[in-house]
Formats: structure tokens, sequence, C-alpha cells
């Protein structure tokens, strides 16, 4: 279908506003609680609930990333956005309002239901929307979004509830989640992104199975690596850790003869057949190890060796934080300048791996400034990626797959961030050695060090694998490009 709509230059930035509000605030959500979660729990009791208050809202989250991508193409981004808003809303207002943890719990797995749809479908309407050098620099200042959720969100959090109480965590959500709806239903094209036929068969089975196959996978990794704050971190060998991973994996390979048969697959198997697309997806998948790794662990040392406040703590993470925004918009403009992303992917990746390699000394006696360079370097190594792929995913594949391909990245990138986080425990766990002295800053540094490395040294062979055409950016329009204003003109979106 083509139509003409046209956009005044208002409506583009009160959509823009729209997309990247209803996007920081899935991504707060994962940060501003935590810090709520010991209030919380005083409030409403179930200590043994604890862990499950960040599940709930992590793996929906996660797992319905694919699924509304894939999804709005055959249904259209604003009528998928919009139903993901209002299920965020309802949960966000239901958790605030919680008389109990369970209950608490329940609204929270219905919100991470709702942010899947917010998060994933942000990224792929400005992939949409916006074309050549505006595309590529948006797609970077919402992978921003990212650090500045890890900065903002503990401190919000801890702000709202020292002083207004915990249920405004929850509650802030609405005004500012209200607003974006109105937005988007009335400025939004209904036809943006509705490119499949919705007489071909729905791919219902594929996405039964990739629920189940990555929700029991990070069911099985989050508890592992949340379990210290529960009382004791399980082994691999019992039934919610390894177990849980066990059958995810099983259910893959089953996934994977389903999307090979499926007409229209939720995730199709040719984005991984084709070398260049299947190695981003690779890189994006692990290059993200060091930042989650640090962001466990670090605070954690400072906490219990150096005896400092949360707050405090949060506050010494910023080297790595501002490192990654600062780089992921200076490397989206590398990228779109060198109209190729290979060498500074790559740069990055080296900068990561130097950051990590820094860790390998950590210990009791380290100056606070070395570790802080250390963070610093990972973060700007971190952080031309998080923009770059998404730039170049944007570029190299076909319009009709812009959401299959955005989706299965963010997919694969929080999926890598579980796996990261699992590892860096296991990795910590292992080097604590109970009354030897600095024990505990060895094995965060050991922690940090192999994850962080591992990172950057799978990311960089994945970078490394792409063709050189196929790290060519072409930064031409897409369907839906919001054509650059002239002299006050509005902009036509062609749909």
């Amino acid at each position: 279908m083509t139509a003409d709509v046209a956009l005044s230059p208002r409506r583009q930035r009160l959509l823009l506003a729209a997309i990247m509000s209803g996007l920081l605030l899935s991504m707060l959500d994962q940060t501003v609680v935590g810090t709520a979660l010991p209030t919380i729990i005083r409030s409403l009791g179930g200590t043994d609930l604890y862990v499950w208050a960040v599940t709930a809202y992590l793996v929906p989250a996660t797992v319905s990333l694919p699924v509304y991508a894939r999804l709005s193409d055959r249904y259209g981004r604003r009528a998928l956005l919009l139903f993901g808003m209002t299920l965020f809303l309802v949960g966000s207002a239901g958790a605030a309002t919680s008389p109990s943890m369970t209950a608490l719990i329940g609204w929270r797995a219905l919100q991470g239901l709702g942010a899947g749809a917010l998060e994933g479908l942000s990224f792929i309407l400005v992939a949409d929307l916006y074309a050549g050098k505006n595309n590529a620099s948006l797609q970077g200042a919402m992978a921003g979004l990212m650090g500045v959720s890890f900065i903002a969100g503990p401190l919000i959090g801890g702000f709202l509830t020292d002083h207004v109480g915990w249920r405004s965590v929850f509650l802030v959500n609405l005004p500012v989640g209200l607003a974006a709806v109105a937005v988007v239903a009335s400025v939004l094209p209904g036809s943006i992104g509705r490119s499949e036929d919705r007489r071909t068969p729905l791919d219902l089975a594929g996405i039964l199975l990739l629920t189940l196959a990555v929700g029991l996978m990070l069911l099985g990794l989050n508890e592992h690596s949340r379990a210290d704050a529960g009382g004791g971190m399980p082994s691999w060998t019992v039934l919610r850790t390894g177990g849980f991973v066990l059958a995810g994996l099983v259910l893959v390979p089953v996934f994977l003869a389903v999307e090979a048969r499926a007409a229209a697959p939720i995730m199709p198997l040719r984005l991984f057949t084709q070398r260049a697309t299947g190695a981003m997806l690779a890189a994006g998948a692990t290059v993200t190890f060091g930042l989650f790794a640090t962001i466990l662990l670090v605070p954690r040392y400072f906490q219990v060796v150096e005896g400092i406040s949360a707050t405090q703590s949060g506050v010494l993470v910023y080297p790595l934080m501002l490192g990654l925004l600062v780089a992921v918009n200076v490397g989206a403009m590398l990228i779109i300048r060198l109209s190729d992303f290979r060498i500074v992917l790559l740069i990055g990746t080296a900068l990561t791996a130097l950051g990590a390699i820094g860790f390998s000394t950590f210990d009791a006696s380290t100056p606070r400034w070395q570790s802080l360079v250390f963070m610093g370097l990972m973060g700007v190594g971190i952080g031309p990626a998080l923009s770059g792929l998404q730039i170049a995913i944007r570029s190299r594949v076909a319009p009709s797959d812009i959401g299959a391909a955005m989706g299965t990245l963010l997919l694969l990138r929080q999926v890598g961030g579980s796996i990261a986080l699992a590892a860096a425990e296991t990795v910590y766990a292992a080097g604590l050695h109970p009354g030897v002295p600095g024990s505990t800053a060895t094995a965060t540094g050991h922690g940090v060090f192999a994850i962080a490395l591992a990172g950057a040294l799978l990311a960089a062979a994945a970078v490394l694998a792409v063709p050189r055409g196929g790290a060519r950016i072409v930064l031409g329009p897409s369907p839906g490009a919001v054509a650059p204003d002239r002299a006050g003109e509005p902009a036509r979106v062609a749909t």
C-alpha cells in the first residue's frame, strides 16, 4: 500500500519525543526498581520473592521483543506500540497499588510484557521514519538511552523512595506514558511498517517455542546471577538454574526446525545464514558482556569492601556510563563519516579488551583512580557497538526484514547480558576464599576481566567475519522515511 501522509516539523518532534520517552521509561524500570526493592520488601514482606520482582519484568520484556517486532510487520507499528504502552501503564498502576509482593510480581510481569513493545518498536520506528544521517544519528542517541538509564535509574529510584515513597517509582510512569500514548495515537500513521499480508499464516508455533526457549534460559541465568540477593548462590546442577537453561537449549533446535518451514517466521533464518547479518547479530550478543559484568561486580565491591553507600557506589561507575554515552554518539558519527562500521567497532573492542586487562591486576591495593580509568576505557569501547550495529543492520537488511532484524538484535543483546551476569557471578564466586585477605577484590577483578575480555574477543571475531563489502553503510532513504524539511515545508511520509 502506498499513501502520502503529511508530517509537519512540529509533529515530527512530538512523535520522536513520545517514542524516546516510552523507550526511556522501559529502560529505567529495569534500574529504578532495583534501588527501591529493599524498601518494598520491608513494606510488603516476601523476602524470598526478592529476585522475582526483577525477573518477572525482565523475562517477558525480553522474550516479547522479537514477537512485537514481527507482528508489527503484519498489523502496523502503531497498533502494537499502543498495545504495549497500554500494558506497561496498566502494569505500572497496578504495581503502585499492590497490597502484597505476589501482586507486585504479577503487575511487574504485565509491565515487562508492555516494555517489550516500548523498547523494540522504538528503534524500528526510527528506522522506518528517518532516512540517511538522521536515522543513524537517532539510532545512536536512542542506544545512548541505555547508558542514561543505568546512570539515572538508581539515583531516581533512591530519591523517590526516600522522599516520596516507593509507590511513586511506578506512578511516575503514568503522566509521561499517557502523554506518549496520546501523541502516538494522534500523530503516527497506522499504516507505517505494515508490509505483510494478513492472509499469510501466523507463526504461532514459532512464537510459542521462542517464548519457552528464551524464557526458560533467562529464568535459569537470572536465578543464578541474582541469587546472592536471596542468600546463597545455587549450583548449576539444580533445576531452577542449570535445569531451566538446559531445557531452553533443548528447545532451540526444535524452534529452528519450525522456523525453516514457516511461511512467515517470527525470526527468519536468513538473518543468520547471510554472512554479514549473522556476524552482526553475533557481535551484538557478546559485545556488552563487559558492561553487565562491571555493573554487577564493581558496585558490590565498593559497598562490601570499602563500606560506601549504594548511591555512592553508583556514582563511582559513572566513568563507565559517561564513556558509553559519549562513545555511542561519537561512534555513530564516525561510522557515518567513514561509511563503514568495521574499523570503528574493532577499535572499540580493542579499548574494551584493554580495560578488561586492567582489571586482571585489580586487588585491594589498587588505587581507586585506576579502576575508574579501566571502567572508562570499557565504556568508550562498548559504546560504538550499541549504535553501530543498529545502523549497520538497518543499512544492510531488506526493508521487509527491518522489524525481524532489529527485534532479533535486541533479543540477543538481552540474552547476552543475562549470560554475562551469570558467568561473572560464577567466576566471582570461584575466586572467593573466606578468610583470605583481599580475595573479594581479586575475585571482582578476575570476574570483570574474564567476562569483559571474552565478550570483546568474541565480538571482534564476529566483526572480522563480516565481508569487507558487507561492512559498508548505505545511508539511503527507506520506505516510510521522513524526508529532510525544506524551508519549513511539512515532511512527507511514504507508506
